[in-house]
């Protein structure tokens, strides 16, 4: 045998053997662990043996075949466009006065997306508007009356960035569930303003939403004191007795849960927002603090607080983590500012002294605690030692994870939940194995019945295909799912095909007088082309497939392109090399074909 036969049977070997060892965490994964355990790398790894490949080449199961979680999440894309529009003219506000152009005021309307500019100097709006034109382009102008200007975002920007908030909307889920530890999530836009997520092998929904469905905006706002604010709204617009609201006169949480008397309370958020709302006076806010049940699972009532409108956003977040302190005993939530969000930081603690610092997420007031010194680029918020601390701590962990995340760029509502249980995905599985062996068998019977020892070859290359497909899934951290075990099965006919190709022609050769090596030398020469366009056809849907498909669709094409480069190499260099074997190194004169 001539030296290239010996390099291409070590390919063939060292291809096989690494096959073995690539699905070794596969094989414990599936058939080892228990089947709760599947998804825990860290018990794989403890069972897998030391010369086995790392835990994390197992190949996954996908929600269809061991259960989990499924979730709709709709994505607020007009709530995002309104706010985003009030940011905008507040930044007009700041940009021209910046620029010593003149003072104004702005109002936006969170339905139109307009923003309305009134110049205390009427005479200054000429420049004004023309400075805003040409450096806010993403407005046109509506209408101008003297010194108020009404500028509206572009129809094409408000479709733009619709889309783009469902994009970051995904990214972030994306994100918060990576550092969750979820494997194998699939998160993928559903629509224009849906996002749908599948989490393999999770159990708890109610945790899940509680993670992908926080906005985690959070803000730092100073505390107002309110003085007899709630005590006048109550005794001048009494609300309705069916509401549930009270005017507190005297303390009843001595953990400080609650803000210096008189203030509101309520069991009815809602009702109680709604009460309140626009009542705090110029640059102020009324929002709610919600005092927990001693299991920390619901709010017993709420509470007002007057802050500050406006404060420090958290965008600046670079980081966030949940731990007890020792010293404390208390449950605590660091984050960190990068630069900007640290002098930031620095300025408005260090402003506000001896006061209370509201730290609100989501429009809630979490705690607000006293402002001892200037805080920079390091902080904390203390979620304090009552109720029960195992929750309170999930909890925490639950809130870090969403900061260190970033925020959504739009609220989201769970539009669907849907568990799917294990024992339907192991049904599924035993019924997509059982057909799977079962179509590789008659394959394999059928090659050794029709074309003899040349049959032999090709079902050993065929088995060889098939460990490559699962092979090249693991090691691409890809996930089997139904349709992928149907790619599965295709791609090994696929296979099949073209060896069949390549018999038929040593046939034709041998059938024309040719002897035994010059018919297997020509039969797999000729047959090459044929061969390679039909997979390179097969490849190039495969790849459409996958970047257009969704889910299910991208599971079959996944598995169909590892298929069709696993049946190339099966088909030309194996069989080859096993052909090139029995006929040249045995000097046969015939080919048992």
């Amino acid at each position: 045998m001539d030296r290239s036969w010996w390099t291409r049977l070590a390919l063939v070997v060292a291809v096989a053997l690494g096959s073995v060892w690539f699905l070794t965490p596969t094989y414990y994964s599936l058939f080892v662990l228990d089947r709760a355990d599947r998804n825990d790398v860290a018990k794989l790894e403890k069972v897998l043996p030391f010369w086995s490949a790392p835990a994390k080449y197992r190949l996954s199961l996908g929600l269809d075949l061991q259960g989990g979680i499924h979730l709709v999440l709709r994505v607020d894309t007009k709530t995002a466009l309104g706010k985003r529009a009030e940011r905008l003219g507040q930044q007009m506000v700041s940009y021209i006065d910046g620029k010593k152009l003149g003072k104004l005021s702005a109002v936006a309307n969170t339905e139109t997306y307009e923003v309305t500019l009134t110049a205390a100097d009427a005479a200054a709006m000429d420049g004004i508007e023309k400075e805003l034109l040409a450096t806010f382009r993403d407005f046109s102008k509506v209408s101008r009356n003297a010194g108020v200007l009404v500028l509206k975002l572009d129809a094409a920007q408000v479709d733009f960035l619709m889309a783009d908030a469902v994009d970051q909307a995904m990214l972030v889920v994306r994100k918060r569930i990576d550092k969750w530890g979820v494997a194998e999530v699939d998160v993928r836009k559903l629509g224009t303003d849906s996002i749908q997520i599948s989490l393999p092998g999770e159990k708890d929904p109610e945790r899940a939403k509680e993670l992908i469905g926080t906005t985690a905006q959070l803000e730092f706002r100073i505390v107002e004191a309110h003085g007899d604010l709630f005590k006048d709204l109550y005794t001048n617009t009494p609300p309705d007795p069916s509401a549930g609201i009270t005017l507190v006169t005297s303390r009843q949480d001595p953990d400080g849960n609650e803000p210096e008397t008189p203030y509101l309370s309520g069991t009815d958020k809602n009702k109680l927002l709604a009460y309140v709302a626009g009542k705090g006076g110029e640059g102020k806010q009324v929002l709610l603090h919600c005092v927990e049940t001693p299991n920390n699972k619901s709010c017993l009532r709420y509470v007002t607080w007057l802050v500050q409108a406006n404060g420090l956003s958290g965008e600046n977040l670079v980081g966030a983590d949940a731990y007890n302190d020792p010293q404390t005993n208390n449950i605590v939530v660091s984050y960190e500012f990068n630069e900007q969000g640290g002098k930031l930081s620095e300025d408005l603690t260090g402003k506000n002294i001896g006061r209370l610092m509201g730290i609100v997420l989501d429009d809630n007031l979490l705690s607000a605690p006293v402002i001892r010194d200037k805080i920079g680029t390091r902080g904390q918020i203390t979620l304090g030692r009552s109720g029960n601390r195992e929750q309170r701590f999930k909890e925490a962990q639950i809130l870090a994870l969403a900061l260190k995340s970033g925020a959504l760029p739009a609220p989201v509502s769970i539009g669907e939940t849907r568990q799917v249980g294990a024992a339907l995905g192991d049904e599924l599985i035993k019924k997509g194995t059982t057909a799977a062996l079962v179509g590789l068998a008659l394959v394999i019977v059928f090659m050794a019945i029709y074309y003899k020892l040349a049959g032999v070859v090709a079902d050993v290359a065929l088995v060889l295909n098939g460990l490559l497909i699962l092979t090249g899934l693991a090691l691409f951290n890809a996930t089997l799912t139904l349709p992928g075990i149907a790619g599965f099965v295709l791609t090994l006919g696929i296979a099949v095909d073209a060896n069949v190709l390549i018999n038929e022609r040593i046939r034709e050769e041998l059938a024309a007088g040719k002897a035994a090596r010059v018919a297997v030398d020509q039969g797999y020469d000729r047959a090459f082309w044929t061969i390679f366009d039909a997979h390179i056809t097969t490849l190039i849907a495969g790849f459409i497939l996958q970047q257009t498909g969704t889910g299910p669709v991208q599971g079959f094409a996944t598995t169909l392109i590892i298929g069709i480069i696993a049946s190339l190499f099966t088909s030309i260099v194996v069989t080859r090399v096993i052909t090139t074997y029995l006929v040249h190194g045995r000097n046969a004169t015939t080919v048992s074909i």
